[in-house]
């Protein structure tokens, strides 16, 4: 009676795995953020020059998204001074016309004007992420 020969299978390692090589190796957070998500907007003031002239319009935007505060942790990693600041993480399904430093208003935040400080595109996982902070200085729209 003969055995065949076994040989242990290679070890790959992850580091050299790109995140989208198979289907399936990346976790689809579409799924578990859907749950939570709720229909959202924000005001965008648009601001173009005509004639000489600028001319600020006011553009709303709808979109299918989820607000949520900072952390502790998240705050104390922050400089001292902006720790008291309101700060709000944005998570959208789809890209947003937001670019950082934009500044907008959501209703669903009092309408008070909020400055877009990073935005991280994680298409790989199916979502954006804005982070937020409340306007003080009360430039923009």
């Amino acid at each position: 009676m003969s055995f065949p020969i076994l040989t242990p299978p290679t070890l790959q390692n992850g580091a050299n795995v790109p995140l989208n090589f198979q289907q399936g190796t990346v976790p689809n957070m579409m799924e578990g953020l859907t749950d939570y998500m709720q229909n959202l907007s924000f005001t965008q003031i648009v601001k173009t020059v005509v004639g000489f002239e600028v001319l600020e319009t006011p553009t709303t935007t709808q979109f299918f998204g989820l607000f949520m505060p900072f952390s502790p942790r998240e705050l104390s990693l922050l400089p001292e001074g902006q720790r008291a600041w309101s700060w709000i993480h944005l998570y959208t399904l789809l890209p947003l016309t937001l670019q950082v430093d934009d500044v907008v208003t959501f209703p669903q935040l009092s309408n008070k004007q909020t400055r877009v400080m990073y935005r991280n595109d994680y298409a790989l996982y199916s979502y954006i992420e804005y982070k937020l902070v409340q306007d003080w200085v009360g430039s923009g729209p």
